[in-house]
């Protein structure tokens, strides 16, 4: 009986605990959620449509669910059955392990994006050329001349470098020894162009010029891209164009003057950038050395793929395929138009059969990424050439073919199987941190065998990481981490904040960029410095308008605000401005900025957007006054609790990222409570604390480390192994958070990868 007794007690703590009495989760999910959420929590038409995912604890759903879930039936689900139902949720669908568990991602065969081949092409042409070298030194070279008469130049007086090209010398000259009867000038350097885009220039002009801009017929006045030669009485007149250009490339320039018998004389050199305002081109981005022509391809291409938060080639439309054959087209029309200029080979050489054939071999070779077998040997080149009796055609076919070859369009498809071999290795590499192809010395070190060793390839990685394209690619990562392409209109009202205008908005760009440029480039290179670093570039007209110390002129300069809590660039006032209505602070825009970009915070769109109406607020209320009531319901709470707090504490800051001691003639108050991802309460006082809990916050280095993966690489963080993330953090705290250091390991990561079966053949 005794025995029997101890059976039926193993039975009962055998049953599940539904049929002891405790609630099932997933009765209750299927009876009051599913409707509303699918089955699987993937979202269902017409009601939620977002999937039910996130990074709650199990506590924390259940404290949700039991105060506002389901919607107008609160009371359905409470207590220990809304522990039950949060748990079920959590652990089959909702939890990140889940999400891995149900769809484990993987590393994906991508296209190249449209950025990575106008890169790779312009890379494929540059390998048989000189490679671009960048100097430190800014301006353009002039040659200042006398002349005796009307085009005709005298005598070689002056040889100087001028910072930028803006100059409006009346009736005077530019310097002594220069004859006011008349003079000419003769400007050469580079152009260095910050970001890919369309650029519009112009010259304007009280006498004759002549601009040419990445000339493939070099320093010949037949080819210039902006005429204003033709003099209209001494009277200013202007022309321009336009041209699409590839950020993290140098272009050739030379520019002509000329002035003789007139009275007033002037130059100005000016361009329109993406996203910019006309201007004379700043110093920065002028080089006094000649660089290379750049191959850049202007096809237009529809948008790459961003579902996920960032650009990766993985649509592949009519529309794309289209593009990405025009493009080809009109690459191979390049190429066969300057051949002498592109490729290296003199006109002798042109005219030789087999010495085409064997640049064809070459050309495929580097745009493949890898020596050809002797099936592509055929295929790709020696078929065309067999078969076609004019080499130059021959030529052409074969190129296009290359071009549109999956080969080239999917990097991935060179990658061998298994373990990857060294030209798998410098393909990886290149794509990664130049969105482009291998150099000459990385395929001179896959030829040799010498990216194999993990200390071969991070010797690679620290010399390709001080390239120009590098710091570009690194640049894209700051604009989409900081949103800073997404900020078009900082108009702010004139009569509240006169002087806050387009000149003072490009100011705080460039003061911004110049604040994270140096904090990566440093030699700490730490990522806490972006958050708490008090220092601030200001020049001329930022230093009067934030109330510095006076500075001259329009270069940037590195100083410290005084009187102001500075946090890197959570207080920086470009930011601020960003996310702030035209006439008022924005909490809002500023707690979900940084709560989501910097804290790692996973914030969902509300079910119901609430626009905020200023006029229907007591007009005696502050802003943070408003928002508390703005956001009281219960149901606004559960994600603003995270909001509210990090926004109130930049309400020391006005509408433009002036400090403030005020709002609407009340004192400001910053002190708030912040609700962080474990659920606690973290006292907060200013944005200075703000600060320092990101800076020592995983959750808020793993998301910087998952962005910068994912900018870099166009994969998925954990298509790498479950533990990558945990590995890539481990090794960025130990270098002391360093921004550099980090790239070298995730770029590591992602070249020694094993390879999957191609899901299909290249051709």
């Amino acid at each position: 009986m005794r025995l029997l007794h101890l059976r039926f007690i193993l039975i009962a703590l055998l049953m599940t605990g539904s049929a002891l009495g405790q609630p099932d989760g997933r009765k209750i999910y299927v009876t009051h959620c599913a409707s509303c959420h699918g089955d699987n929590g993937q979202g269902a038409d017409g009601e939620y449509e977002e999937p039910l995912w996130g990074r709650k604890s199990v506590e924390s759903l259940a404290r949700y669910i039991h105060r506002s879930m389901p919607e107008e039936k609160e009371d359905t689900v409470v207590d220990e059955d809304a522990h039950a139902v949060a748990r079920y949720i959590h652990e089959e669908f909702y939890s990140p392990a889940a999400q891995l568990r149900n769809r484990p991602p993987r590393v994906e065969l991508l296209r190249l994006t449209n950025e990575q081949f106008r890169q790779s092409a312009a890379d494929l042409i540059e390998s048989f050329k000189r490679p671009q070298t960048l100097v430190p030194e800014r301006g353009l070279r002039g040659r200042y001349f006398n002349v005796e008469k009307m085009n005709k130049e005298k005598e070689h007086v002056l040889d100087r470098i001028d910072p930028t090209i803006d100059f409006n010398w009346g009736g005077g000259v530019p310097a002594d020894k220069i004859n006011q009867t008349g003079f000419s000038v003769r400007w050469s350097g580079s152009l260095l162009a910050p970001v890919t885009g369309l650029y519009q220039f112009r010259v304007r002009t009280h006498n004759s010029a002549l601009f040419l801009l990445n000339s493939f017929r070099g320093d010949d006045d037949k080819n210039s891209f902006i005429d204003a030669y033709v003099s209209t009485r001494n009277e200013s007149h202007e022309k321009s164009g336009s041209k699409f250009l590839l950020g993290g490339r140098g272009y050739p320039v030379y520019l002509r003057y000329f002035t003789y018998k007139e009275k007033v004389a002037s130059l100005h050199l000016e361009w329109k950038p993406p996203g910019g305002i006309w201007e004379a081109i700043p110093n920065d981005y002028l080089m006094p050395e000649v660089l290379d022509t750049v191959t850049v391809v202007g096809t237009k291409f529809p948008p790459d793929d961003r579902s996920l938060g960032y650009e990766r080639g993985s649509g592949v439309s009519k529309e794309w395929q289209r593009a990405s054959t025009y493009a080809a087209v009109e690459l191979v029309n390049h190429l066969i138009t300057y051949l002498g200029t592109v490729s290296g080979l003199s006109k002798e050489q042109r005219k030789d059969p087999a010495t085409l054939r064997s640049y064809a071999h070459q050309f495929a070779a580097r745009a493949f990424r890898r020596p050809l077998d002797a099936e592509q040997q055929e295929r790709f080149v020696d078929s065309r050439f067999n078969h076609q009796p004019d080499p130059m055609v021959a030529l052409r076919h074969s190129m296009l073919l290359v071009l549109t070859s999956p080969r080239f369009l999917y990097p991935g498809l060179a990658d061998n199987n298994g373990r990857p071999d060294n030209f798998t290795v410098a393909s990886r590499l290149a794509l990664t941190l130049w969105d482009g192809l291998p150099d000459k010395k990385l395929l001179h070190a896959a030829g040799e065998g010498s990216l194999q060793s993990p200390e071969q390839i991070t010797t690679q990685i620290q010399r390709m990481i001080l390239s120009n394209k590098t710091r570009r690619k690194m640049q894209g990562f700051f604009r989409e981490w900081l949103a800073l392409d997404e900020q078009h209109d900082l108009r702010k009202d004139p009569d509240l904040f006169p002087g806050f205008d387009e000149r003072l908005v490009r100011d705080l760009r460039r003061s911004l960029e110049h604040f994270v440029d140096e904090v990566v480039w440093s030699d700490r290179s730490d990522y806490r410095d972006l958050l708490l670093n008090k220092n601030i570039f200001l020049n001329e007209r930022l230093a009067t308008f934030y109330g510095a110390e006076p500075l001259q002129g329009e270069a940037l300069r590195k100083v410290t605000l005084p009187n102001r809590p500075n946090s890197g660039i959570l207080t920086h006032p470009f930011l601020l401005a960003a996310h702030a209505y035209h006439n008022n602070t924005s909490p809002i825009h500023r707690g979900v900025f940084i709560s989501r970009n910097v804290l790692g915070r996973l914030l969902k769109p509300p079910v119901e957007a609430v626009a905020f109406k200023d006029d229907e607020f007591d007009p005696a209320l502050t802003m943070r006054e408003k928002i508390t009531q703005l956001t009281k319901a219960t149901s606004c709470m559960e994600c603003h609790r995270v909001i509210n707090p990090v926004g109130f504490s930049l309400e020391n800051f006005d509408a433009v990222g002036r400090h403030r001691l005020k709002d609407n003639r009340k004192p400001v108050d910053t002190v708030t409570r912040y609700v962080n991802e474990n659920e606690r309460e973290i006292p907060i006082r200013s944005i200075h604390d703000v600060a320092t809990m990101a800076a020592g916050s995983r959750l808020a280095h793993e998301a910087f480390i998952t962005q910068l993966f994912h900018h870099f690489t166009k994969q998925s963080i954990n298509a790498y192994g479950a533990d990558t993330k945990a590995s890539l953090h481990a090794k960025f705290v130990k270098s002391g958070y360093n921004i550099r250091s980090l790239l070298v390991e995730l770029t590591k990561v992602a070249v020694s990868h094993t390879a999957e079966t191609k899901p299909f053949a290249a051709k």
